[in-house]
Order: structure tokens, then sequence, then C-alpha cells
């Protein structure tokens, strides 16, 4: 069962953030939505999951550090997405910074550059993909492996974990118009089986 840790309903835009878990729907995966209670509960919960995916949302806050920290010493493979990919890269020796051009609503925003020999190229097999883009901040740096970037860093990864990743971009939107994301998921779900 895959664990998908919730987040606060609505963005500071007004739009809806627990999205992860009707993209599952859609693919048929078996889930267990993790409310932000108290981190024992949380815990207990992801000692269920043989793998998490946390979703997006505005701000990160400590309790998301907490989980990042739980899940990587269990070694249970992670999917962080947006704000939770910053909370990934800020765990481990990142700083954040403000972007202005990286946030619309299109299908399509720009292009990622993904490096070779990383976990990401080998799920997707490109070195070059369009995603979408909805953030208004960026991973300046981190000491995780950086595995995709653009004008910014796009995807992080810890090589020491069999799948420990973080996408900048939601591919959780894009599954129902673009095979390369979905291979994402499908990857994670057969890992996790």
């Amino acid at each position: 069962m895959i664990g998908i840790i919730l987040n606060d309903g609505v963005s500071n835009e007004g739009n809806g953030i627990n999205y992860v878990y009707s993209a599952f729907f859609k693919l048929g995966y078996d889930y267990l939505l993790i409310p932000l209670t108290n981190i024992d509960d949380i815990k207990s919960k992801i000692d269920r999951c043989k793998g998490i995916i946390m979703q997006g949302g505005d701000d990160y806050k400590d309790i998301h550090l907490s989980i990042i920290k739980y899940i990587h010493k269990l070694d249970i493979p992670l999917l962080a997405i947006c704000m939770s990919m910053q909370a990934l890269g800020v765990l481990f020796n990142g700083k954040l910074k403000y972007i202005d051009n990286h946030k619309d609503k299109k299908d399509y925003s720009h292009y990622v550059n993904i490096k070779k020999n990383t976990l990401l190229y080998k799920i997707i097999g490109k070195t070059k993909i369009q995603v979408n883009s909805a953030h208004k901040e960026c991973l300046e740096y981190t000491d995780l492996t950086v595995s995709a970037y653009s004008n910014c860093i796009e995807a992080i990864e810890d090589t020491n974990k069999k799948f420990f990743i973080g996408l900048q971009w939601h591919p959780e939107k894009m599954i129902e118009y673009d095979k390369l994301e979905r291979k994402i998921f499908d990857y994670f779900f057969k890992l996790c089986k």
C-alpha cells in the first residue's frame, strides 16, 4: 500500500492541493490517506506502507521535515512533489530562493534537463522533457544529487536509497496526457509492491 501524506486542503491562491490521491484513484493503485495530525499517529500509518508520496502545498512545516527524516531512516521509497521536494532538499542542507517565472496553469510550462546516471533518467529514459510548473520558490542548493534542472533545481534524489526522489513539478496532474509522467508512478508502484 502507498501512503499519501495530505496537506491543508486549499492553497493561498484557493486551489485544491490534495490531488495526488485522485491521480492514484485513476491509476487504480491502493493507497492510504495520511492526514497531518501528530507525528506519532503519522509514523504509525507510515509503518503500514511500502512507499510514501508527499504532496505539494504552499510552505513546508516542521512536521514535513520530521516525516521525511522518519521515512529516510526506514528506507521507505519516497516521492516528494513540489513543496515536499523543497522540504526534502532543505532537510539535506538545502536553501530556498524566490523565483517569479515558474507559476502558471499550462499543461506544459518549460523544459527540464535530466542528468544521465540518475534514477530519474533510468525511469524516464530521456535527457529533456516538458513539465508543468506551479511554484514560487525553488532550491538554490542541497547536499542531495540534483537529477534534473532548468534555470533552477527541478529534481533531486538520494542515490544511497532505492527510491528517494523529489520533483519540483506535478507529475500527478500530467498522467492523463503525458506517458513519461505515468512512468514515474508505475515505477514507484512496482518498486513498492
